[in-house]
């Protein structure tokens, strides 16, 4: 399965630190790349594996790679059917006619609302906006989803890979379940709805 693959990279990961970052890297761009799901088990591993402080620039260095890597195709390869497809969606149509009065403003409301992963990373690279306006809201967006990714990841990873049962640890610590998981599911629903709120 997905979760045991996933939990058998976290263990190549910490017998193998270096070429697990390397690796995580290649991995978790891929991901933000081809399909944008924010909560990757391998990037949960990873928090798990490294810890907080060490999984937010592993993290945050992926997700930008790959921000950059969709913003390529979206200019240059993304066929035109696609893009068609992407422009039809009622908020990247909104955001399209606001856009131009606050770059950055919107764009990072943008990339923070809830929406489809395809039409999230590649919406705001087929609008009229700079790159450098692009990458800003990016990594504005990116400091609220990946510290709380990283957070959930090095407090419960290893329950998410399946490695401790979620029913036992509430049993015995209900304290660390919560601790652990509220913090960035409040952060991670939050603010997509604020954000889907101001658009």
């Amino acid at each position: 399965t997905l979760k045991s693959k996933a939990a058998e990279f976290a263990f190549f990961m910490r017998q193998n630190p270096l070429l697990g970052i390397v690796l995580h890297a290649i991995f978790s761009t891929a991901i933000t790349y081809v399909s944008g799901v924010p909560f990757a088990l391998v990037d949960l591993g990873a928090a798990w594996v490294y810890g907080f402080t060490a999984a937010l620039g592993m993290l945050l260095f992926a997700k930008t790679l790959g921000s950059i890597l969709c913003f390529i195709v979206a200019r240059s390869i993304l066929p035109t059917t696609r893009k068609n497809n992407v422009l039809a969606h009622p908020t990247v149509a909104r955001v399209d006619r606001i856009l131009a009065g606050s770059p950055i403003y919107y764009g990072t409301l943008f990339r923070l609302a809830l929406l489809p992963a395809f039409v999230k990373n590649y919406g705001l690279a087929l609008l009229n906006i700079r790159f450098s306006d692009y990458i800003t809201c990016c990594l504005i967006g990116s400091l609220f989803g990946v510290p709380a990714q990283a957070y959930l990841g090095s407090q419960l990873g290893d329950i998410y890979l399946g490695l401790r049962d979620a029913e036992e640890v509430a049993k015995s610590d209900p304290m660390l379940i919560w601790g652990g998981a509220a913090p960035a599911l409040a952060m991670l629903i939050l603010m997509p709805t604020i954000a889907k709120v101001l658009l």
